[in-house]
């Protein structure tokens, strides 16, 4: 079934005292394009995480971040307490040169530079913690996958509704073309007894049905109706299929383009209002494409 290339998948997995928190989430594009955000140590698994994601998500702009934590965690944050004694030191002789009430805390000055570090790991003690971060990416991309299955199935049935709706236009302009055939041959009459009105040419029979193929030829539409309902067909099929955003997309730019040469054909009022009316189906239809994998 056709997914949604928009959603957010989240979870947490803890072993032996570490936990991995890792989110998911995945906006248009018509590509493949990957965004980290973690800890620096935990680049090193960058090759692996996109291997883990594209055996899910084919295309799409997908942003994982990914944070470890608990006694065993790799990169643990603490303080320097050399660093933050110097800060310290320095405000409180900052404080008593001008009279000020000198500092009872030193939460304040958590936030300098060089006062809470980030532990360097190795990559021995880091290949440690892979396990848990791949079976915490595994699960958010499944929740991931929930929420896209679920915004695709209400997106293919919008455009199922449409293409109902442009079948039965469809049927409505097969239904008139007999009609229009018979308005072209009494205008075309009609414009030659004005045109040889006064004068002792007359019109036969052979000379109106020549010139009533002619207009028949320039104004067919029956082959554009045709194809108009193949691309249906197939919008239909590929919906039921997996990630069909591609061809669903050029399938949308091909009915807009059959319906265009029908409107250029066509001097019929009733089918030039179908024909807007259709182009404005189709559009909608495109904007939805463009939020399927």
């Amino acid at each position: 079934m056709a997914t949604s290339m928009s959603g957010c998948g989240e979870a947490t997995c803890t072993r032996e005292g570490t936990t991995c928190r890792a989110e998911v989430r995945t906006v248009n594009n018509r590509f493949f394009k990957l965004t980290t955000r973690s800890r620096e140590g935990l680049a090193m698994f960058e090759p692996r995480i996109e291997a883990v994601l594209r055996q899910t998500i084919r295309r799409g702009s997908v942003h994982v971040s990914i944070d470890l934590a608990g006694r065993n965690a790799p990169g643990r944050r603490q303080i320097d307490a050399d660093q933050l004694d110097h800060y310290f030191n320095d405000l409180v002789a900052f404080s008593q040169a001008r009279g000020l009430e000198i500092p009872s805390s030193a939460a304040g000055l958590l936030s300098l530079p060089g006062v809470v570090v980030e532990q360097r790991t190795d990559a021995t003690a880091l290949e440690h913690h892979w396990p848990l971060i791949e079976a915490t990416l595994v699960d958010s991309v499944a929740n991931l996958q929930a929420m896209r299955a679920a915004e695709g199935a209400a997106m293919a049935a919008s455009i199922c509704g449409w293409c109902g709706e442009i079948r039965e236009r469809v049927a409505a302009i097969r239904e008139r073309l007999p009609e229009m055939l018979d308005a072209h041959r009494q205008k075309l009459r009609d414009r030659l007894t004005r045109a040889l009105e006064g004068q002792l040419e007359t019109i036969s029979s052979p000379d109106l049905a020549r010139e009533m193929a002619i207009v028949a030829d320039r104004t067919d539409i029956a082959e554009e109706l045709v194809r108009l309902t193949s691309h249906l067909d197939q919008v239909e099929r590929l919906l039921a299929e997996e990630s069909p955003g591609r061809s669903l997309d050029f399938l949308a730019q091909e009915l807009a383009r059959e319906v265009n040469t029908i409107a250029s054909k066509s001097s019929d009022v009733v089918v030039s209002q179908t024909a807007v009316d259709l182009k404005s189906t189709i559009e909608q239809i495109r904007e939805l494409v463009q939020n399927i994998e």
